[in-house]
């Protein structure tokens, strides 16, 4: 297995520190930027800088889940458990079965799945949750109060940490705009609550990966 040279890590540490700086801030992973950003810096097969993209992922997971979750109090806990059960299991069989496919398909899913996140993201609007609709889960936090269409975004958010695991990447880029376009959550406990997701996400694709024998 090949190895990353000093120089080369020398140069990519600046840039994942502010990659993961700017990401922080909207509670977010950013593997989207890290994942190329590694390609662009490291000669390494796909798989191993998609291992070490979750491995930074995680890491930083774990720093923004409690400085959202303890310090700002903008983690739904109980929302974030619940989706945690599906993203954790998705995106482990994600990074498990990803050696399976063409690193060339895997580039081309990721470009569209940025295209995506991005058309989200840019779209706005809002799907409003009515209390009294089948699977809507009325969401009592200390300083709000809301309703969510919970089982509108049960599935999706599997999915999109099925193939996010697949990716490299955490899947926040699509997950925060379903959650709160389609879910009905507020802008910051979305943020804030996908601070879970990014560590259980990152955490069990890289997993995933790793007993496939797939990191640097």
């Amino acid at each position: 297995m090949e190895t990353i040279a000093i120089h080369d890590l020398i140069t990519v540490l600046p840039g994942l520190f502010c990659i993961a700086f700017v990401f922080s801030i909207f509670g977010r992973g950013g593997g989207d930027f890290i994942l190329p950003f590694l390609i662009t810096i490291l000669a390494l097969p796909y798989f191993d800088l998609a291992s070490l993209s979750l491995f930074l992922i995680f890491t930083q997971g774990a720093v923004m889940l409690f400085v959202y979750g303890a310090k700002h109090k903008l983690v739904d806990w109980p929302l974030g458990l619940a989706l945690a059960a599906m993203v954790g299991s998705s995106a482990f069989f994600g990074g498990y079965f990803s050696l399976n496919v063409n690193p060339i398909y895997l580039k081309g899913a990721f470009a569209v799945f940025l295209l995506v996140s991005a058309y989200f993201i840019g779209k706005g609007g809002k799907e409003a949750a009515k209390r009294e609709r089948f699977g809507t889960w009325h969401r009592r936090m200390p300083e709000e109060e809301y309703d969510m269409n919970f089982l509108y975004i049960f599935l999706p958010v599997g999915i999109i940490a099925f193939v996010a695991g697949m990716l490299g990447i955490s899947g926040g880029g699509l997950i925060i705009p379903l959650c709160i376009l389609v879910g009905g959550v507020p802008i910051r406990l979305a943020m804030g609550t996908n601070t879970m997701l990014v560590l259980t996400s990152s955490g069990t694709s890289f997993m995933g990966h790793l007993v496939r024998g797939s990191f640097p």
